[in-house]
């Protein structure tokens, strides 16, 4: 009969089982090194490493380029919104025969203002002695002073307008 020394096989049954450990995590291992070079090949497909690294620099750099490009163009935005809020951008005109004799619709009223509806209202008479032309302020849409039927129908017609 044979005698199994405990000492002997008990050491000898742990190494054992901690090498098929090792040999399933090796394999484990070996599959994701695998899928790890083929993701890599995919990656630098035509390239070498030198090159690939070149190429990521560039994208750094053309990222960095791009980006300060916007903030500029964000700034000439911003200073071209504030500059067209104060130019004329509603008009209205209306042209009127002023004497109902002269043959023809030769005298006008324009009106001309900003965004928010800040401007002018000109009126521009014309008789037999000459031209004759009148401005009038125009504050939040509304003049201090009276207008001829005339200049409120242009006012009306440029208030109309609406900024999109």
């Amino acid at each position: 009969m044979v005698t199994v020394n405990l000492e002997v096989l008990l050491p000898f049954v742990i190494v054992m089982g901690l090498c098929i450990v090792l040999m399933v995590m090796v394999v484990g291992d070996r599959k994701k090194i695998a899928e790890m070079d083929k993701r890599l090949k995919r990656l630098t497909r035509g390239k070498n490493g030198t090159s690939l690294e070149a190429e990521l620099i560039h994208l750094f750099e053309s990222n960095d380029i791009l980006t300060e490009t916007a903030h500029d163009l964000q700034k000439q935005v911003q200073e071209h919104e504030n500059r067209l809020s104060t130019c004329f951008c509603k008009v209205g005109v209306i042209k009127y025969d002023a004497f109902n004799q002269m043959g023809g619709k030769l005298s006008f009223a324009l009106a001309l203002l900003n965004e928010e509806n800040d401007g002018v209202v000109l009126n521009s008479v014309h008789s037999p002695e000459g031209n004759f032309t009148y401005v009038k302020e125009i504050l939040e849409g509304k003049s201090e002073l009276e207008l001829a039927v005339e200049e409120k129908q242009a006012l009306d017609r440029a208030l109309a307008q609406t900024m999109s």
